[in-house]
């Protein structure tokens, strides 16, 4: 059986069991189920967008007789047993369609203007937009979290309508369908986010302000607190892949520059610019997910007198860092999904050249220093359904540097260092509780839960990540 006609058997049963539910003396006519069965799901999209108009409704229900012919040898039956019971079956036939029709479409052929929807692994109650309790290792065939679609899936929040907080990372998400907001942290600072998403573009601006300016008789003083942070991100669709464009400023210590009516003018510069570019397959892909692109960091550690720099540490540093994830099921169930994958950056970092003193000869040198990696970081996501509300997940990754290359040349030496390195493994295990379509919760246990008995206690360490949603 392929893939469309499991999906569509699958929100035939969700229909039939909600129309139980609704109009139980509608269930004598439960064999005509498979004339429902034969409707592509993208056809009834048109009906979900109107679900108050009965004159749709009635259309779907003369129609489904004519479509009753056309069942397979095996549904042929069913269909006879229906034609004795003429009395109930109009009732069936009205609500088949509109149950039907009130599920989403499942598959790439949605309602005009959205975008494609994944097919990965089969479809549950949870392939919704996950707390970052989950998916922590960033699998690419697992679903999204909140940090994953705001950081390079943009465009899949639109049409999307939810409430989402999070105390222990201290974060709160809320989406409009199509304007979207967020309040974080960025170092000491409350960051806040703004944007809006479309199927094919979306945007989001982001700041978080520090800053102090005082000015005396004698001396100008700007200051500007640690996290502070001004920052930009464009998404596109381009067919079945997202490109996402990144960039930020961000102060990483507290900056004091200082000019003074008399004496020496003082800069510190404590600050990285960042930018980055990634491209995703994710609204086209079926069993192979991946993401690519490239980041850029200009990282500057350093005090600036009178126009010129003050000491000689080579801490001031250039990295470009290309990288490339993918991920793929590989066990699926109606009950569990089993997730691999791998992600891989090659970070090259170039330091600025630094003047030194040769403690042999008392001349001032230039100093430099490179480094280079291979970074390899496999990873595996299984979830469990446990019953209609709950799910089991649980998750780890293993960072391997497969190598690092260190290249240091200063006035009075000259070093190579190759290494290679795998000394880290981190594992989380959470659960989710969803109630309806209405709300969830979601959280995963930290290490100190099952290793130190005194957090379940003083709550230091208990969850890694803890949050609920609240769905529209």
């Amino acid at each position: 059986m392929n893939l469309k006609k499991s999906f569509a058997m699958a929100l035939v049963s969700v229909a039939f069991a909600m129309a139980q539910d609704a109009a139980p003396a509608a269930q004598p006519a439960a064999t005509a189920q498979p004339a429902a069965e034969q409707k592509p799901a993208a056809e009834s999209a048109p009906v979900a967008e109107q679900p108050a108009a009965a004159p749709a409704a009635t259309e779907e229900a003369k129609a489904a007789p004519a479509e009753a012919p056309a069942a397979t040898p095996a549904e042929a039956p069913a269909a006879e047993v229906a034609q004795p019971a003429p009395e109930p079956a109009p009732v069936k036939a009205e609500a088949a369609p509109a149950e039907v029709a009130a599920v989403p479409p499942q598959g790439p052929e949605g309602a005009p203007g959205e975008a494609p929807a994944r097919m990965g692994p089969p479809k549950t109650p949870f392939t919704v937009l996950h707390g970052n309790a989950y998916n922590r290792v960033e699998n690419e065939a697992a679903g999204d979290n909140v940090n994953i679609l705001l950081s390079k899936r943009l465009t899949k929040l639109a049409g999307q309508k939810f409430f989402y907080i999070e105390p222990t990372g201290e974060k709160g998400v809320v989406s409009l369908g199509g304007f979207f907001g967020a309040m974080d942290i960025s170092g000491d600072l409350g960051r806040a986010t703004a944007g809006y998403a479309t199927p094919s573009f979306a945007f989001e601006a982001r700041v978080g302000l520090g800053q102090i300016k005082t000015d005396t008789k004698n001396v100008d003083v700007k200051e500007t607190k640690a996290g502070d942070d001004w920052g930009l991100t464009l998404s596109k669709t381009f067919g079945g892949y997202v490109a996402t464009l990144a960039g930020d400023w961000v102060t990483y210590a507290h900056e004091k520059n200082t000019d003074p009516k008399r004496g020496s003018e003082t800069e510190q510069r404590y600050r990285d610019l960042n930018a980055s570019l990634i491209v995703t397959d994710g609204p086209s892909a079926r069993k192979h997910f991946w993401s690519a692109g490239v980041a850029f960091t200009r990282h500057e550690d350093e005090v600036e007198v009178n126009g010129v720099l003050v000491g000689d540490s080579l801490t001031s540093n250039f990295s470009i860092v290309p990288v490339f994830n993918y991920g793929t099921p590989v066990l699926r169930a109606s009950y569990a999904n089993v997730y691999m994958g791998v992600n891989t950056a090659v970070p090259v970092t170039i330091y600025d050249k630094a003047d030194m003193v040769d403690s042999q000869s008392g001349k001032i040198k230039e100093a430099s220093l490179i480094t280079t990696a291979l970074e390899v970081t496999p990873n595996i996501l299984g979830e469990l359904l446990l019953g209609e509300s709950l799910m089991l997940f649980g998750e780890a990754n293993y960072t391997w540097e497969a190598l690092r290359y260190v290249k240091s040349e200063t006035p009075s030496d000259e070093v190579r260092v190759r290494q290679s390195v795998a000394d880290k493994v981190e594992a989380s295990m959470g659960l989710r509780y969803q109630y309806k379509d209405w709300a969830a919760c979601e959280f995963a246990f930290g290490d100190s839960f099952f290793t130190d008995t005194k957090s379940i206690f003083n709550g230091e360490g208990v969850f890694v990540s803890f949050g609920g949603f609240i769905y529209f």
